[in-house]
């Protein structure tokens, strides 16, 4: 439906504008009308007492379609017409007349020579849903030819030259299509799905003698669903009284699928059409109207399917929805499922639902082709369940406990906002369809976790209907604060919901926060909020529990200590925030007790730190065993180049060896705490070496005499290497995460983020699985400021580095650091306390500290919070003698600090990698030293070059 009727010119004397707006109360009615049906912009109508009037009219604003009154006073319909047609080449003009049987019907209707410039004349009798029929009419004869070519949409042809009948059929048989056609939409995956089936029901033509009922019937043959055809009309400029039934013999001999249906003023007829196997309805019945909108309602397929034994015609059962299709047709006994499958039955009732495409993939299928019925049954059975589940990816559905079952994707819960993670999750999924990913990679399963997203608007529910938000804005203990959200009740529509998830979802569940800000442009929110897993055992009222209490972990966490802190870092509002829920099912396969994926990881298109032969472009990805919690706290991690995985792997920037991994615990019931809620344990890898079948593709095991193999059950000793994957590509890894980068840069046109998980265990003869779980912008920082920098300054450099994330200059007044001999790796939480405590006191500083900030293992550096350091200008994580340091990209912590535009810097003096000179800082007087942190004060300057990868820090 590309051409709609937006404004209507109605040419009539000011009496009958009165009849038309406060008799028939046509504006009011149609409006009333589009809104029970559903449709949207009903047209506006503008009126016009003459044709100058009108014709004035036509030249300043625009129209759509022209309604004049058959009689003007001394204006003559025609001649006005005329003027219509030649000054606005294919306007429609429509004429009404105050009488079925007027004499001038015939003058301005010259149907046979097709000579007259009114399109179609109509009878108003003070019907306003004639207006509504001549509306529809219009938009169907603009739109057949590309709905047709386009989509396949059907055709309905009205066949009668009377306009007394045809006034009063087209209003009926348009408000049964479009009330049949929204009956049918209840399988839309979502409102805007449901306006496109409406947009989508079949079309209605009008013909008015035999020439122009068989073009059209030529023209859209394919796409004729029915015809509903007068016994008499003109035939050749001939009032033929039997030519209806010529009409049904031409039909049946060239479409014999064609529903056929005679009327006629004369009962006898009856007879000749059920010879022409077409239903029949006598014009002067008392109950005509109601018995048209019924045989639409049942021949044309807008009810449900009726199968029948063919020998009794007794009723067998119906059939309401696809889903009930492909469930039932199995079962249906063989004699009637090949006697509807013969009459392609359940290809045309697809058809009538808007289903077009899968009406055309199962039409083809013949029941000769195949040996049994069964066979056919099974095959019809699987072509719809894969219609079904093809049609929910890349698609978010309005979620519906009736309706929901294992093929909805991705569905959502209320009207709101998805969230940050929502959106990305959304957006990917549509990207991965469109671009075909999946053909590319067949033997693999290329997807997104099947997601539930709460929407903020539940959220919003529920701090409202729990009186929530002075207890929210209060600064009690998180524990406490946590504790009184456990005691609220979410809305009851939003608790029905979860009941048909779980019953739905049986596997091990994650329950994610979604907010408004996080994983957004320019929103350094990575990682703030709670992420809950849950094993999702037990009875279901058991798991009900588990699943509401972790939504309301996840809502109170929006007002935990730490977020409220980040936000007043950031300049936000806490009543800005708002909180959705994206639940998903967990990616992995059980072992024993534990359930985990193979593989987790991250991945970035831009690498701020590439290796000799890398380039900035060329991407990085972090993957480790288990859960990928390892990665994004800052811990343990193999590093590889989605170009180039076949490099040494070991010793590739590795985020120290990997010695334990996070599971989830498949007999243990969730606890909410505010001490940490991921649910998630960490276990030692020798406690996965007992599950042979997980270490697939990961692990390397060197037996006896030296020989290594990738087999997981060998004998020997075995290690974490992931050579399977990326060195001798077993399972394409590193080429899948290349090519979601790729297309995930492209339709975010900037650099990307994303974390994925990997299923090498799934039940033949289900493919392994690539699963992406989020999707987020990064920052370039590659501003256009030119800060190339000179041999003298790198001479004179305190701090010179080879690794650097970001672009600018910045004046340096402060510079908080701790010397090498305060740095104790065992005392690095005292030092997160320390950091903290100085971050709320100074701003715009420079920050120098061993190891990586923000990590989760202490070993590897400072535990600090974010917030910790969100007045930092810029930061140089270093590695000491004997502690190396590898950038943190791929952390929570790193997204923050790059979506802020905060420049960092790596370094590594003792290995070679770039200059720290803590002899020139150590000479400046401190403003305060600490145990460990050493505040001083200079004249300082930063300058960071992207381009050419390097930074300096220089004291004046």
């Amino acid at each position: 439906m590309l051409r709609r009727v937006y404004n209507v010119l109605l040419v009539c004397s000011d009496y009958d504008r009165f009849l038309i707006d406060e008799d028939g109360r046509v504006d009011e009615k149609l409006f009333a009308e589009y809104t029970a049906l559903g449709l949207s912009n009903p047209p506006k109508f503008t009126y016009a007492r003459t044709t100058e009037e009108a014709e004035e009219l036509l030249a300043t604003r625009r129209f759509e379609l022209v309604i004049t009154m058959l009689e003007l006073g001394n204006d003559n319909v025609e001649t006005f017409a005329t003027h219509v047609k030649a000054a606005f080449p294919g306007m429609p003009v429509l004429a009404l007349s105050p009488s079925p049987v007027h004499k001038r019907n015939r003058l301005v209707i010259n149907t046979a020579a097709r000579q007259s410039p009114v399109d179609y004349l109509f009878y108003w009798e003070g019907n306003p849903g004639l207006f509504f029929a001549m509306i529809k009419l219009i938009e169907d004869r603009m739109n057949v030819d590309h709905d047709t070519s386009e989509d396949d949409i059907q055709v309905i042809i009205l066949v009668d030259d009377s306009v007394r009948f045809y006034s009063s059929f087209l209003p009926i048989i348009y408000t049964s299509l479009i009330q049949q056609t929204r009956n049918s939409v209840a399988e839309a995956l979502n409102d805007w799905g449901k306006t496109l089936r409406m947009r989508g029901r079949s079309k209605i033509l009008l013909a008015r003698d035999w020439e122009e009922a068989v073009s059209l019937f030529e023209r859209y043959r394919k796409n004729t669903l029915g015809v509903i055809t007068d016994v008499s009309f003109p035939k050749g400029g001939v009032e033929t009284e039997d030519a209806g039934l010529q009409l049904c013999d031409y039909v049946r001999e060239r479409n014999p699928e064609t529903h056929l249906m005679v009327l006629s003023l004369r009962e006898d007829f009856e007879e000749q059409a059920k010879q022409r196997e077409a239903a029949f309805l006598w014009k002067q019945s008392s109950s005509l109207l109601s018995d048209l909108h019924d045989y639409m309602f049942l021949q044309y397929g807008f009810g449900p399917f009726v199968y029948r034994d063919p020998e009794t015609g007794k009723e067998l059962g119906r059939i309401y929805s696809m889903k009930e299709l492909q469930k039932t047709l199995p079962e249906m006994p063989d004699a009637s499922f090949l006697y509807h499958a013969k009459r392609n039955d359940f290809s045309r009732w697809l058809r009538a639902r808007c289903l077009y495409t899968l009406a055309s993939l199962i039409k083809p299928f013949k029941a000769e082709d195949f040996p049994e019925p069964q066979l056919m049954k099974e095959k019809l059975s699987e072509v719809i369940r894969s219609y079904r589940a093809s049609r929910y990816k890349g698609v978010i559905t309005q979620f519906d406990p009736a309706s929901y079952d294992e093929l909805t994707f991705f569905s959502r819960i209320g009207s709101g906002s998805l969230g940050g993670k929502g959106r990305g999750l959304a957006f990917i999924d549509k990207v991965l369809r469109e671009a075909g990913l999946q053909e590319k990679y067949p033997d693999i399963y290329l997807s997104i976790p099947r997601s539930v997203v709460i929407t903020t608007e539940l959220f919003s529910r529920f701090m409202e209907e729990n009186k929530l938000a002075d207890v929210a804005y209060s600064s009690i203990p998180d524990e406490t604060l946590l504790s009184i959200f456990l005691t609220k009740e979410l809305p009851s529509e939003l608790k029905e919901a979860l009941r048909a998830v779980i019953r739905v979802i049986t596997r091990p569940i994650s329950v994610r926060s979604s907010s408004l800000l996080e994983d957004s442009y320019y929103q350094p929110f990575a990682g703030v909020y709670e992420t809950v897993m849950l094993a999702n055992r037990g009875s279901e009222e058991e798991r009900l529990l588990d699943l509401e209490n972790a939504i309301k972990c996840v809502y109170a966490s929006t007002y935990f200590a730490r977020s409220k802190e980040y936000l007043r870092a950031t300049d936000h509002m806490l009543e800005e925030e708002k909180m959705a829920v994206v639940i998903q099912q967990v990616i992995g396969s059980g072992h024993g007790k534990w359930w985990y994926p193979n593989i987790s990881g991250v991945a970035r298109s831009t690498n701020y730190y590439p290796l000799e032969g890398e380039s900035v472009d060329d991407g990085v990805g972090l993957i480790a065993f288990g859960f990928g919690k390892s990665i994004v706290d800052g811990g343990s991690y193999t590093r590889f180049s989605p170009k180039f995985p076949k490099r040494n792997l070991e010793n590739m920037g590795s985020g120290g060896v990997q010695t334990e991994f996070y599971a989830l615990d498949l007999e243990k019931r969730f606890v909410p705490s505010a001490a940490g809620i991921d649910n998630l344990t960490e276990l030692d890898l020798s406690e996965a070496k007992k599950y042979p079948e997980s270490l697939k593709y990961s692990f390397t095991t060197r037996d006896r005499n030296g020989t290594e193999t990738e087999d997981p059950f060998a004998e020997g000793r075995k290690r974490l290497t992931f050579n399977g994957v990326l060195k001798y590509g077993a399972f394409p890894l590193a080429a899948v995460t290349d090519d979601v980068l790729r297309m995930g840069r492209e339709a975010m046109a900037g650099p990307v983020e994303i974390e994925f998980a990997v299923d090498l265990n799934r039940e033949s003869p289900k493919h392994p699985e690539f699963s992406l779980l989020q999707i987020r912008p990064t920052i370039d920082g590659n501003e256009a400021e030119d800060t190339a920098i000179t041999p003298k300054e790198r001479e004179k450099a305190v701090v010179l580095a080879k690794s650097v994330m970001g672009n600018g200059s910045v004046q340096i007044k402060d510079v908080l650091f701790i010397p090498p001999k305060a740095f104790d790796r065992r005392s690095t939480p005292a030092m997160a306390e320390e950091l903290t405590a100085l971050n709320a006191e100074v701003r715009d500083y420079l920050l120098i500290v061993p190891g990586r900030l923000g990590s989760s293992e202490p070993g590897l550096g400072i535990p600090v919070p974010w917030s910790g350091i969100s007045n930092a200008a810029a930061v140089v994580e270093t590695g000491l003698e004997g502690f190396h340091v590898s950038p943190s990209q791929g952390t929570h912590f790193f997204q923050n600090i790059s979506a802020l535009g905060t420049l960092y810097m790596t370094v590594n003096p003792a290995e070679g990698d770039g200059i720290l000179d803590f002899e020139a800082l150590m000479k400046v007087e401190p403003v305060s030293e600490g145990r460990f942190l050493r505040h001083i004060r200079v004249d300082g300057l930063i300058k960071a070059d992207a381009k050419n990868g390097e930074a300096v820090f220089l004291l004046n």
